[in-house]
């Protein structure tokens, strides 16, 4: 075998140079902000070695521009003309991969050295020197490389002390001449929140505050102020804020590896562009996927970004996205503790049911069937209690009224999908729900009906007509399916139909009162109970809400309201003094007796001021006393105050409010005054002068008249006992719409 020879690997120094600076270097921009990231490194080992701040007045970076000139000058660290050589002009070699360039927090790594920086300059002058050696200039130029012929330049050099008496001070002759408020911009954004002192032209562009500590002390706190959250072999310090309908997260601590390292971070949970830092000095920006989004600022000691500068590398870049996922689940867990939030973030629905979440959706806000407004946790309080849950679609709404109005609670499915699932999880798993997405049909039609069975048929066609102007109805006698009493036929035109089973307990229960007023009066509360929220959304005294059209009403009736001039803050009140006695109350028997009068006379009780209803547990709903509504009121407004889905009464002093409502825009309100102070028993039992009920029992429509629950704290108060009369002043009554601020009364009194 020939002996073997040797011969240097060749390089075109030129085209290698080229191809660093494309990807690093091509534009001022770059070279401005890496040699100001080695100027900042600098100061930051020398203040470690000094044992001060970086932040401290003694050091600085001074970034001079004019013309094609950018004079970059620190007074930190400094290198020898050793450094110089073997560092700073060499390719791939870096003083700053040790443990000392990292307690200090130094930003730069890679090595690319000085070369790279004539992808952008003529000629490059760096100038340094230490405190306890010469200083010397070095320098290379476009000249200097194209003589070279392909092969590695020679870089000049000569002693200087242009950067004593201790620093660096980096001269580039830019190619071009930059854009001066571009460059400013550009290096602004990198070192805006940096701790050391860095002038652009002599404008002091650092020193910004990170993290906003000031205003974010003003903010609510979604959680403990601090809190632990660990993922794998990291964990992370901080606190969730709440701003606005915002989430955001401010970050104070992190372990790796049981090792605490420096960091801060501010993440605000909605997509955009996460800036990344060490020390206030900007890595690079970059994007995290996460379910919600995240954006905002990390700062942190142990991340690097790539050598290009625009995205982290695998190690920092997996780092983040273990902090981000971490904290977008914390996010998602304390918006979970507030509604108002939740409704804000709708998108985050899919997460909590890919992530198992559902059965801790107690706050979040849903409909159900009569429109009332509710939460997921009420209803599983609800179902716990054994009362039946329902779920359905917004196309099943006459069957939702229904169900509901037999005690069960029927929810109505929110429209968007992914919250849809999410809360059919919750109340399949947590409240044993049921769908009841089946058709109701007539199973068996009555071909015979006794008298009982007509008279209801007949006052319940006449209660539809009145309360609801419907035009044209047809009720349909027969058994239903799911054990249903009544149902209105959806999607069928005019007449309406109404399915009727005259049979079910809830009708034939009726027939132990005979054929009494109070059976009538309940028949119309029945129409009102499982019908009503369907009927209201087809009648034109309603709007599709729901609420009471008083404007359409006080029009067609103008014969019997007056439309107050004054605001609603100032409604006049006519008033009536009347005595009760213990003869003005009529006792009525529901479940087996009929009426009979008061205790002392047996004369007409046509205008009983008092009612009382007796019975059987049959009829709990109803039993108690009630107070008759002004007869004017009863005869303008009745048919509507029948209507109101809320009803209520308010005490203090010697007033007290029975209210009407129908819990959108507008009550009816009449007031009665006692001549002595009220005084009730609070539900601590302590003796008050004020207080509120809200009244489940219906207004009962009796004597050609209509009477309204007294709550049984009141009862001593407005109940007769014995020979003791109790003097009232009652007023005539109001509507009341806070919508348009209007007011009506009745337009004539009639005398009790």
């Amino acid at each position: 075998m020939p002996p073997s020879t040797a011969f240097d690997v060749g390089i075109d120094f030129e085209h290698v140079l080229a191809a660093i600076s494309k990807q690093i270097y091509e534009t001022p921009l770059a070279f401005l902000r890496e040699n100001v990231q080695n100027a900042v490194d600098a100061i930051r080992i020398q203040s470690l070695r000094d044992g001060i701040r970086a932040s401290d007045l003694r050091y600085k970076v001074d970034v001079a521009v004019a013309g094609k000139e950018c004079r970059i000058r620190d007074n930190g660290l400094g290198m020898t003309f050793q450094d110089l050589r073997n560092l700073f002009w060499k390719i791939g070699a870096s003083g700053k991969r040790n443990d000392e360039a990292r307690r200090a927090g130094c930003v730069g790594m890679f090595g690319i050295g000085g070369f790279a920086n004539l992808g952008v300059c003529d000629k490059l002058t760096v100038i340094s020197q230490t405190e306890t050696d010469t200083g010397y200039a070095t320098w290379l130029s476009e000249e200097l490389i194209k003589a070279s012929g392909g092969g590695i330049p020679q870089v000049q050099s000569s002693e200087s002390d242009e950067a004593a008496p201790r620093g660096t001070l980096v001269i580039g002759q830019l190619r071009a001449t930059p854009n001066t408020d571009e460059l400013l911009q550009y290096l602004t954004d990198f070192v805006r929140y940096a701790e050391e002192h860095i002038y652009f032209n002599g404008k002091l562009v650092s020193r910004g505050e990170l993290m906003r500590t000031a205003r974010l002390e003003a903010l609510h706190h979604l959680s403990p102020v601090s809190t632990d959250w660990q993922d794998g072999n990291i964990t992370i310090t901080g606190t969730l804020l709440e701003e606005g309908l915002g989430v955001l997260a401010q970050l104070t601590g992190l372990l790796v590896d049981g090792k605490p390292v420096r960091f801060a971070g501010l993440l605000r949970f909605e997509n955009g562009v996460l800036d990344v830092f060490k020390r206030g000095f900007k890595l690079c920006a970059t994007k995290v996927q996460t379910h919600i989004g995240v954006s905002g600022r990390i700062d942190c000691d142990v991340l690097s970004p790539t050598a290009g500068r625009d995205s982290l590398d695998a190690e920092s870049n997996s780092l983040v996205s273990r902090i981000a996922h971490r904290l977008e689940r914390a996010a998602a867990e304390a918006i979970l503790q507030s509604t108002p939030l939740l409704n804000q973030h709708t998108r985050l629905f899919p997460y909590y049911v890919r992530n198992n979440l559902t059965n801790r959706l107690d706050k979040v806000e849903i409909t159900l069937a009569d429109g009332a407004e509710t939460t997921l946790g009420a209803i599983r309080l609800k179902a716990n209690g054994g009362v039946g849950v329902y779920f359905g679609s917004h196309q099943k709404q006459a069957l939702s009224a229904v169900m509901q109005a037999r005690g069960n609670v029927v929810v109505l499915l929110p429209a968007d999908a992914s919250k849809q699932r999410a809360v059919t999880a919750f109340l399949q798993s947590e409240c044993n729900a049921k769908s009841f997405s089946g058709v109701v049909e007539l199973s068996e039609a009555y071909k015979e009906l006794d008298r009982f069975e007509k008279m209801f048929l007949s006052q319940m066609e006449t209660t539809i007509y009145d309360s609801y102007e419907v035009d044209s109805l047809r009720l349909l006698p027969g058994r239903l399916t799911e054990d249903i009493p009544v149902l209105i036929r959806e999607g069928t035109r005019l007449p309406l139909e109404v399915y009727v089973d005259v049979r079910h307990q809830e009708i034939s229960k009726l027939r132990s009162l005979g054929f009494s007023p109070l059976v009538n009066s309940l028949i119309s509360a029945f129409c009102r109970e499982y019908l009503g929220t369907t009927l209201r959304k087809m009648s034109p005294k309603f709007f599709g809400s729901g609420a009471i059209n008083l404007d359409m009403l006080a029009k067609k009736r103008s014969e019997m309201w007056i439309l107050l001039k004054d605001d609603i803050q100032t409604v006049a009140r006519h008033s009536q003094r009347q005595v009760v006695r213990g003869s003005d109350v009529q006792t009525v028997h529901a479940g087996g007796g009929g009426a009979t009068q008061g205790p002392e006379r047996a004369a007409d009780q046509k205008k009983a001021k008092l009612l009382r209803i007796v019975g059987d547990d049959s009829f709990s709903e109803i039993l108690g006393y009630y107070i008759r509504i002004p007869d004017s009121a009863a005869v303008a407004f009745g048919d509507v105050i029948k209507e109101c889905d809320g009803r209520g009464v308010l005490w203090g002093g010697n007033k007290i409010l029975f209210i009407a409502s129908d819990n959108i825009s507008s009550s009816f309100q009449f007031e009665v005054r006692l001549d002595h102070l009220i005084v009730t028993q609070g539900d601590g039992g302590q003796s008050t002068v004020e207080g509120a009920r809200e009244i489940k029992r219906p207004v009962q429509e009796m004597n050609e008249g209509l009477y309204f629950p007294i709550p049984e704290q009141l009862e001593s108060v407005l109940v007769p006992d014995g020979e003791r009369e109790v003097r009232i002043e009652v007023s005539s009554g109001e509507w009341i719409d806070t919508e348009t601020a209007h007011a009506w009364r009745s337009r004539e009194t009639v005398n009790p």
